[in-house]
């Protein structure tokens, strides 16, 4: 015996096994266990593959299949990961027989004694794989067939039932980890009495066979098994929900080979069942989607009327996912009532979740509130996420992007096959300079060269349409809702204009009402203006009256107040003090919305290219910011105006300062003759403004 184990291992360590009282009641020292345990161990990198022989043990030790085959006993001596290891097979055998040896002296004495020297065997192999071997050589003792009924006792199936989970889970604990996943100590502490502990219920439950124990002996050693299982489990599934959460992530961000797949990891559904309304997993994989994401039900009425017009305008499908903002709270009956009402308000090509707290998964939830939500939603707005059609994020947030410019420009087709189809016109004429001798020996020479180029003609147009397919075919497979559109489009606005901050008609603005776009064509003087003191806004429009007919000006100026007061609106509407106010606090609302995300998109682009800072001079990034500013949350500022010619603004102030710029007229007027009025204008208004920066500087 001492010879044959010595064979095993070239490492063993000679322990004295600590000697225990007879009654098996008696209970054990744990600490003194754990350090015999720790004694017997001295791994040396050696592996194998683990998953692949739990796998087969499991096969043998199933209660559900019966009782293992012994083909189940010559796949563990054939598997072609052991042959690598000399030595394991016989191992294995040389464990069985321990084993059942132990069963012929069945006592806690020399169940503890043959732990410690199985463990002492395996002194080279890790902690898992000491408990799976452990498992390897119980099982060939299960599958001999005199002894198959031997898992007909309740007690002995529910103890290695308990083993094998507990071996199960910790295998898994040790495989590969996720990135943000680090084991605990007290767990990696655990793990020598944890292989005890396994090892002593398996020869246990071996002994309650050959010497007929008590049921309640192995009871016990299950006991102990389950509260190690207790300790074990909460870890395991803590690693499973980061494997999740990675699995997500990588499949967000990089790779995943269809929607379906994402939306596995995102919400809890199976194959065929309904996701959305009527529509299953793989009904999406060809479908453009957006994921509209809200903190619970907080949507807007004037957000939903937007998203209305956009989902109908689109071509994309937009998917409607409430947020709970507690992961532990459940939707209260208030909740499903007001879901339901703003389900009832959402046009028919909205989709969202059948069963809303039943399907978002946890790693989907925690996603979005630590990827998405604190870098891309500001104050607790909705978000719209835009997938490709691999499911992969290709924008956090395209609501900025669809408030700024209208769908179809957003979607409208840029690439194409273009200046080819005139090249046979240039090569006809080319051939017929380069043959203008020869018509005289080839009179059919000019029949040649039309047939010549009517032969590439009909190459290069086969050719062109297999380039617009190829182009067709890249469309259907992406989005235009991506960073790279957003980058794209801001690139085509150079300056800070008037139709940018005020939009026009099918490219950045969805209002047919909106009339102050159709100044722009002429090259009138026009003054948008807001504020909250009435009395400033009196004063201002009668102002700009009496100067524009004072200086008898060609064109005509055009006022137009933007501001959010709903009281200034109704007076000026009543008095008739402008050409144009919004006749309703949707056009406000919208108005003011656009603005705002133009500012944010433009940050994302400005950071985008490298160009954003402390120091950013941006002039439209500039220039948003101040008229956001005049309109604040919190600011009551009397008034103030933004003046331009067409669509060039020309200077944009506080209302004092551009007050005092008319008044003074007389003072500035000599320029218009050399400068022009909007030069002059400006240059004056610069020149108040730096007075008076002088002026508070020298009194302080």
């Amino acid at each position: 015996m001492a010879n044959q184990t010595l064979l095993l291992s070239r490492r063993i360590i000679p322990q004295p096994t600590m000697v225990l009282p007879s009654p098996r009641s008696q209970v054990l020292d744990e600490s003194i266990i754990k350090e015999q345990v720790l004694s017997t161990h001295n791994y040396d990198g050696r592996k194998f593959n683990t998953n692949f022989i739990l796998s087969i043990v499991e096969n043998i030790l199933s209660v559900k299949m019966g009782i293992g085959e012994e083909a189940g006993v010559e796949k563990l001596n054939q598997v072609e990961e052991l042959i690598n290891y000399e030595q394991l097979p016989t191992h294995i055998r040389q464990l069985s027989f321990e084993i059942a040896s132990a069963g012929l002296k069945s006592s806690a004495n020399n169940e503890h004694s043959t732990t410690i020297n199985v463990l002492r065997m395996l002194c080279s192999y890790c902690w898992e794989d000491k408990m799976v071997l452990m498992l390897s050589a119980f099982s060939i003792t299960l599958a001999m067939p005199h002894k198959l009924e031997q898992l007909k006792q309740k007690a002995i199936v529910d103890c290695i039932t308990s083993v094998l989970q507990l071996t199960k889970c910790v295998v898994e604990l040790k495989q590969t980890k996720p990135s943000n996943y680090s084991m605990p100590q007290s767990i990696i502490s655990a793990l020598p009495i944890a292989s005890y502990w396994i090892g002593r219920s398996v020869i246990g439950s071996v002994g309650a066979y050959y010497c007929a124990s008590p049921q309640n002996q192995v009871a016990q050693l299950t006991t102990s098994i389950a509260a190690i299982l207790h300790t074990f489990s909460p870890e395991l599934e803590k690693k499973r929900a980061e494997e999740s959460y990675e699995s997500l992530k990588r499949a967000l961000y990089y790779s995943s080979s269809s929607k379906s797949e994402v939306f596995r990891l995102m919400f809890n559904v199976k194959d065929g069942e309904m996701l959305f309304k009527d529509k299953g997993l793989n009904d999406w994989n060809s479908t453009r989607v957006v994921l509209l994401i809200t903190q619970g039900l907080d949507i807007s009425e004037r957000r939903i009327h937007f998203l209305k017009w956009f989902a109908r305008r689109a071509n994309t499908r937009l998917l409607w996912i409430p947020m709970a903002q507690d992961n532990e709270a459940s939707w209260t009956t208030e909740d499903e009532q007001q879901f339901a009402r703003l389900k009832r308000r959402m046009p028919s090509i909205w989709y969202w979740l059948n069963n809303l707290q039943k399907m978002i998964s946890p790693q989907f939830i925690r996603f979005v509130k630590e990827q998405l939500f604190p870098d891309f939603q500001m104050g607790g707005e909705p978000i719209i996420v835009s997938l490709d059609q691999q499911g992969r994020i290709v924008h956090p947030n395209i609501m900025h992007m669809i408030h700024i410019w209208a769908c179809a420009y957003i979607e409208e087709n840029t690439l194409g096959v273009q200046g080819i189809y005139n090249i046979t016109a240039l090569v006809k004429e080319e051939l017929k300079k380069g043959t203008s001798n020869v018509d005289r020996v080839v009179p059919e020479i000019n029949d040649m060269i039309s047939v010549l180029v009517g032969d590439i003609d009909n190459k290069i147009v086969a050719w062109g349409r297999n380039i617009e397919m190829k182009i067709q075919n890249l469309i259907e497979q992406s989005t235009p809702y991506n960073n790279e559109r957003e980058i794209f489009l801001w690139q085509q606005e150079p300056n800070c204009s008037l139709d940018l901050v005020v939009g026009t008609r099918g490219r950045n603005v969805y209002l047919s009402n909106y009339e102050i776009q159709y100044w722009f064509g002429t090259e009138d003087y026009i003054f948008l203006y807001g504020g909250n003191d009435v009395n400033w806004v009196r004063e201002f429009t009668t102002k700009v009256s009496e100067f524009a007919s004072k200086i008898q000006l060609i064109l005509n100026v055009k006022l137009a107040y933007v501001g959010k007061n709903k009281l200034i609106r109704t007076i000026i509407h009543k008095e008739k003090l402008s050409h144009y106010t919004f006749n309703e606090s949707y056009l406000v609302w919208r108005f003011w919305t656009r603005l705002r995300s133009m500012f944010l998109s433009r940050i994302h682009y400005l950071d985008a290219i490298n160009h954003f800072g402390e120091e950013c001079n941006d002039e439209i990034l500039q220039g948003l910011k101040k008229l956001l500013a005049y309109e604040g949350k919190n600011t009551r500022i009397e008034g103030w105006a933004l003046l331009s010619k067409g669509k060039k603004i020309v200077v944009c102030g506080h209302g004092a300062k551009i007050l005092q710029v008319i008044n003074e007229y007389e003072i500035w007027k000599e320029n218009i003759a050399t400068k022009g009025f909007d030069e002059a204008f400006k240059d004056h208004h610069a020149y108040f403004f730096f007075f008076l920066k002088k002026s508070f500087l020298l009194c302080s």
